[in-house]
């Protein structure tokens, strides 16, 4: 995505001082609101677009404490969210997915160190399958009495999206159901953890799945990027992924210092398409700062974003981008200005594309 220039951590610190002053002075950026990092293998042997070494690692780790951020647990920023309670400047959630060996070795002990939370959304059938590849029940355990939220991955990591030929939708949802309650038995017995935080296996969810996770009582994780404030929906709050390209330094500090949009509509209402270039509509209601900027990408490639509704300010956002993936995004964002952008993330799925 076209934007100002980036800075190293190692080049650029006293410029990332400076700035961290700006905002902790400046009223206008008192958004309550937070970043959730999505991290999955912590390794240099393992798929690289899944991966980040653990020196890389500790390279983001470094910046959020250099730079007076504050790690607060998965749970606790939801609930502060939910509640109208104001979060500290800088607050960010550190997750990570599928609960990985690799975590355990190279990400817990950083972790520990600088005495942060973090959460691991479990896959309850493949702990302890490999333990080359899956941290243990035990490893779990241990991670969880030094402040660890372990929460809900589904049973099996399914394409929750993707059914039997010949299964209706109660028969399907109900298999949806299965996975995620038959996953949360599973860790409440064997942790004691029981937090209703539902990760999408590969960020996939449709309205119906969304339905279906409120009626429960969950909380829906999705893996598309951007900050969370309280106008989010909670059934598919977004993170932004930090492996393989997407984890370098160049980009990161853009990311954790971003601002969150408020929506109060957004259509389509689920995130499946079967177009390589499906339309949205964003619904700002009032103004807010930079809309007037506001640019939205697909591929890196600047699309079409054009003003509907004045009153409303409502936006439609349309692609000249084929896309031909399983999943895609756009990403729009506005300049806050020194650097800083506000970010709102669409995602998008077309099922009929298989991987």
């Amino acid at each position: 995505m076209p934007g100002p220039r980036l800075f190293t951590l190692k080049n650029h610190a006293f410029l990332w001082v400076i700035l961290s002053l700006f905002v902790c002075s400046n009223p206008a950026l008192s958004q309550n609101q937070a970043v959730i990092l999505q991290y999955h293998h912590v390794s240099t042997e393992t798929p690289p677009v899944t991966s980040l070494s653990p020196e890389a690692f500790r390279a983001h780790m470094l910046f959020l404490q250099e730079n007076a951020f504050t790690i607060l647990p998965l749970e606790k920023v939801i609930k502060d969210l939910q509640d109208g309670n104001l979060l500290p400047d800088k607050t960010a959630v550190i997750t990570f997915d599928d609960g990985y060996t690799s975590v355990y070795e190279a990400a817990f002990p950083l972790l520990k160190e600088l005495n942060w939370p973090f959460t691991v959304f479990v896959t309850s059938e493949l702990v302890g399958s490999n333990d080359r590849l899956y941290a243990t029940w035990d490893q779990l355990r241990e991670m969880g009495g030094e402040g660890a939220t372990l929460a809900n991955h589904t049973v099996s990591h399914p394409y929750l999206l993707e059914r039997d030929n010949g299964i209706d939708d109660e028969r399907w949802l109900t298999q949806v159901r299965q996975e995620i309650e038959l996953a949360e038995n599973t860790i409440a017995e064997q942790t004691g953890q029981n937090h209703k935080l539902l990760a999408y296996p590969y960020g996939e969810y449709n309205d119906a799945i969304q339905a279906l996770v409120s009626e429960l009582g969950y909380v829906g994780i999705a893996q598309h990027s951007g900050p969370i404030n309280a106008a989010s929906d909670f059934t598919a709050l977004p993170r932004f992924p930090f492996s393989g390209i997407y984890a370098s330094m160049n980009t990161f500090p853009t990311k954790v210092f971003s601002l969150a949009f408020s929506l109060d509509n957004f259509s389509p209402s689920s995130p499946v398409t079967s177009s390589p270039r499906p339309e949205a509509m964003l619904d700002f209601s009032t103004e807010q700062a930079g809309l007037s900027q506001l640019a939205c990408f697909n591929n890196n490639e600047r699309i079409s974003v054009n003003l509907r509704n004045a009153d409303n300010n409502t936006y439609q956002v349309s692609t000249h981008v084929e896309n031909m993936t399983r999943r895609f995004r756009y990403n729009c964002t506005a300049p806050f200005g020194d650097g800083r952008f506000f970010w709102y993330s669409i995602p998008w799925v077309n099922p009929e594309i298989s991987e």
